[in-house]
C-alpha cells in the first residue's frame, strides 16, 4: 500500500513539474512574439504570416514523427474522411489564431497580451455552453465569466503599457485570438464526441489530432502568407532573414508548440485532465513577469496583480467539476 502511494506521489510531483515548465514555455511566447515582430522592441522583422509558416513547417515534421513512431501509423486515410471538420480546425487554431496572437503583439504590449488571451478558457465556456450538449452554463461558469471579462475591462483601460502604437486595436486582435481557438477548442470537442459515439471506428488521439489540425492549418496560412509577401517564393529569400528571427521561430517550433505540448499531455497523463487545466492560469502570470524582465514594460503593482487574480480566480470557477466533461484531454491553451 506505501509503495503504491509513493509511486503515485511519485507521479504527481512529474506531472506537476512537466506542468508547470509547460506554463513557464508558453508565457514565454508572449514577450518573445512582440520581440519577433515589434521593430521598435527587436529591431529587423519579417512578415508575421511568414513567421507562422516557417514555425508550423518545422512543427509539423516533428509532429508528423513523433506520430509515425507512437501510433505506427498517419491514419491519413481517417484524416481524408474527416478533411472538413480538421481544415476548419486549422483555420481557427492556426491562421486566425496566429493572424490575431502575431499582428496583435506589434499593437499592444505583451503583458496585456498575455493576460487578454488567458479569456479564451472563458470563450470556451460559453461556446460550449451553447453548442455543445454535453455541457451546460451555471452560476459558476457565470460569476468565472464576469470576473475574466472585468480584468479584460480593467487592463483595456488602466494599463501602465501605454507607449505602444495601438493598444486597443491591439487587445481587440489579441482577443480574436482567444475566441478563434476557443471555437476550435469547441470543435475539437464536438469531434472527439462523435467519434467516441462509433468505438468501432478510429479513436484520435490528442497526437494526432494536434498533427493534423497543424498541418491543415498550415496548408490554409501558406497561400496566404506567400500572396501578402510573394518575395518569399524564392528560396533564396529564406537566406536573407535575421539570425534572431529564426532562433525566435526555433523556440515557437520545438519548444512551444512540440516540447510543451508534450510535456503537457505527459502532465495529463499522471493527472486528471481537469487537474492539468488549472495549471494554464500561470501562463499570463508568467507572460507579464517575462514581459517585465526581458523587455522592460511597465509591471503596476496593482493593476496587473488584480486582473490575474480576477481572470485566475475567473477560470476556476469555470473549470469547477471539469472532469465531467468529456473530451477535455485535449485542450490545450497558446498553441502559443
Amino acid at each position: 500500500m506505501n509503495s503504491t502511494l509513493k509511486i503515485t506521489r511519485k507521479q504527481e510531483v512529474i506531472a506537476y513539474i512537466l506542468l508547470i515548465l509547460t506554463m513557464v514555455i508558453w508565457g514565454g511566447t508572449w514577450p518573445l512574439g512582440r520581440w519577433l515582430v515589434s521593430e521598435e522592441v527587436g529591431g529587423e522583422t519579417i512578415p508575421p504570416f511568414m513567421i507562422a509558416v516557417i514555425r508550423y513547417f518545422l512543427a509539423i515534421i516533428c509532429f508528423l514523427l513523433i506520430l509515425k513512431y507512437k501510433e505506427g501509423t498517419l491514419n491519413w486515410q481517417f484524416a481524408k474522411e474527416n478533411w472538413k471538420v480538421l481544415t476548419l480546425m486549422g483555420l481557427l487554431s492556426v491562421t486566425i489564431y496566429q493572424a490575431g496572437y502575431l499582428i496583435g503583439e506589434i499593437f499592444t504590449a505583451a503583458s496585456d497580451a498575455s493576460i487578454m488571451v488567458a479569456t479564451n478558457a472563458i470563450w470556451v465556456v460559453i461556446l460550449s455552453s451553447t453548442f455543445l450538449k454535453t455541457e451546460f452554463f451555471n452560476w459558476k461558469k457565470a460569476a468565472g465569466t464576469l470576473l475574466a471579462f472585468i480584468a479584460v475591462i480593467i487592463v483595456v483601460g488602466f494599463s501602465p503599457n501605454v507607449d505602444v502604437p495601438n493598444r486597443i486595436l491591439g487587445d481587440i486582435l489579441i482577443l480574436a485570438a482567444a475566441f478563434a481557438y476557443a471555437s476550435y477548442t469547441v470543435t475539437s470537442r464536438y469531434f472527439l464526441n462523435k467519434t467516441q459515439n462509433d468505438p468501432e471506428r478510429y479513436q484520435p488521439s490528442s497526437l494526432w489530432i494536434m498533427t493534423w489540425v497543424s498541418l491543415f492549418g498550415f496548408l490554409i496560412t501558406t497561400p496566404i502568407a506567400l500572396l501578402i509577401s510573394p518575395e518569399y517564393l524564392n528560396p533564396l529569400e529564406y537566406f536573407t532573414i535575421p539570425t534572431r528571427i529564426w532562433f525566435g521561430i526555433a523556440y515557437l517550433a520545438f519548444f512551444s508548440t512540440v516540447g510543451a505540448y508534450t510535456f503537457y499531455l505527459e502532465g495529463v497523463k499522471r493527472l486528471s485532465a481537469s487537474r492539468a487545466a488549472i495549471f494554464q492560469t500561470l501562463v499570463p502570470l508568467f507572460g507579464v513577469i517575462f514581459s517585465a524582465l526581458f523587455l522592460q514594460e511597465q509591471f503596476d503593482v496593482f493593476i496587473y496583480p488584480f486582473a490575474l487574480f480576477l481572470v485566475i480566480f475567473g477560470i476556476t470557477l469555470v473549470n469547477f467539476k471539469a472532469s465531467h466533461n468529456k473530451g477535455e484531454k485535449h485542450i490545450k491553451n497558446g498553441n502559443k
